[in-house]
């Protein structure tokens, strides 16, 4: 089956480009020709093959009814699912904003507040998941979303039992990261709520510490197994002084996190969440603005992109396209929506379908999704410079609702450059008039 750009998914979704990839499949930003809504289609190619009419088929629906029945705002929603050409796929809400694996990449450690406040949001989530009967099987950082708001979303529930024993036969590898996989889910024992709360100790040690529980990723895979089994994740009581600030209660509660046999882990959320409650204050408002920060800065990035942009000749676009296979992602840091809807206006836009492009991401200004609309204007921009010029009515009103995006993103100094480059460009244009 064809799962490039363009294609369309069980006569439903038109493919826009990929979004992220990863052991178990490829998911790509798509619209829902039906509704006319983005989505997240998620395809399972570790598992392709199956039979319209056999076993795996059916258990792979049941297992996907299961994960729609779980109705919490910390839980990503699951919108459709089937098997198309052999490929079963997920239709998901798309989840703007940064992962928590990018966030630390960016930030280092985070402050105490924002990790008990993250961790409390993924408690509940678990929770309202093992209330349905559904594990997660795979909590580790990427799987963790937040957006601007500062509201924490988990995905990617269940794969590993959506896909069973046939995703392992055809990969030969672990479903899961062992960096933030349960020991006893490495060693092949069935998993219970207890290995999802491993992955969350594991999750708050990264951000804590701003490094990864069993060490330097570029250690060989089984080097890291072998931590994993053997001394497992350092104990933070016992280094509590490379930890800035952080109170020995919240320590203690990552270690016992981490244990490495399942009953010594806390068996209840909810003595978890009382002690997360305790140090969460203000984390909402210090996430939010960490986020902020980070769109902010990414705006501005793609702005100062721009000046080597304008002085290229004019765009090749067969050079230019990217091929969706290209450049596989690293599986701890998967590309941000940023870098990945980018990669999609590119390999999707042709000049003359800019303006289209530019009028989308107007309205999306207007609605106030502001990240959306600078991604979007991010890559309409350089399209505009390269290939209709710095003076073309397209580019400058992109780069005014370019410079909007700026000042409402706090950028404003940004911004007032920017408008004076745009002025400067329309009396020029205007003197050529004359």
């Amino acid at each position: 089956m064809d799962h490039g750009v363009g294609a369309t998914v069980a006569g439903r979704y038109r493919l826009l480009g990929p979004l992220g990839r990863g052991g178990m499949g490829v998911v790509h930003e798509a619209e829902d020709t039906r509704l006319g809504r983005r989505v997240a289609v998620k395809m399972l190619t570790a598992v392709e093959g199956l039979a319209e009419d056999g076993e795996a088929r059916d258990r792979f629906l049941r297992e996907a009814r299961a994960l729609a029945r779980i109705d919490h705002p910390g839980v990503v929603t699951l919108y459709d699912a089937g098997v198309a050409d052999g490929t079963p796929y997920l239709v998901m809400q798309v989840l703007d904003g940064l992962s928590l694996a990018e966030l630390v990449k960016r930030t280092g450690p985070l402050p105490v507040p924002v990790v008990a406040l993250i961790a409390l949001d993924v408690v509940r989530g678990l929770a309202a998941a093992h209330g349905s009967g559904v594990l997660h099987r795979d909590v580790k950082p990427s799987n963790i979303g937040i957006n601007r708001g500062g509201h924490v979303v988990l995905h990617d529930f269940g794969l590993a039992r959506l896909a069973g024993e046939r995703a392992i036969t055809r990969t030969g590898e672990l479903i899961g990261t062992p960096q933030f996989m349960a020991p006893e889910a490495i060693r092949g024992v069935t998993p219970s709520p207890a290995a999802d709360l491993y992955g969350l100790g594991a999750c708050m040690y990264l951000m804590l510490t701003g490094e990864l529980p069993l060490g330097d990723a570029t250690v060989d895979y089984g080097a890291i197994v072998d931590r994993a089994l053997g001394d497992g994740v350092p104990k933070l009581c016992e280094r509590s002084s490379r930890v800035q600030g952080a109170p020995a209660h919240l320590l203690d509660l990552v270690d016992r996190l981490c244990a490495q046999d399942p009953a010594d882990r806390p068996q209840h959320t909810g003595a978890t969440e009382e002690l997360l409650e305790r140090y969460a204050d203000g984390g909402r408002e210090a996430l939010a603005a960490l986020l902020a920060g980070q769109v902010r800065d990414e705006a501005v990035r793609s702005l100062g992109e721009q000046t080597a942009v304008a002085e290229e000749p004019e765009y090749d676009w067969e050079e230019a396209v990217p091929h969706p296979r290209a450049a596989p992602a690293d599986p701890l840091h998967p590309p941000t929506l940023s870098e990945a809807t980018r990669r999609i206006v590119l390999s999707s836009m042709t000049p003359q379908s800019a303006l289209s492009r530019q009028r989308e991401a107007v309205n999306l200004v207007l609605r106030g999704e502001l990240q959306e609309a600078a991604q979007m204007l991010a890559a309409v921009v350089p399209v505009c410079l390269s290939s209709l010029g710095p003076t073309h009515p397209t580019t400058l009103i992109s780069q005014y609702w370019q410079a909007v995006c700026l000042a409402r993103l706090g950028a404003g100094d940004k911004a007032v450059e920017l408008l004076a480059r745009v002025n400067r460009h329309v009396d020029q244009r205007r003197g050529s008039e004359r």
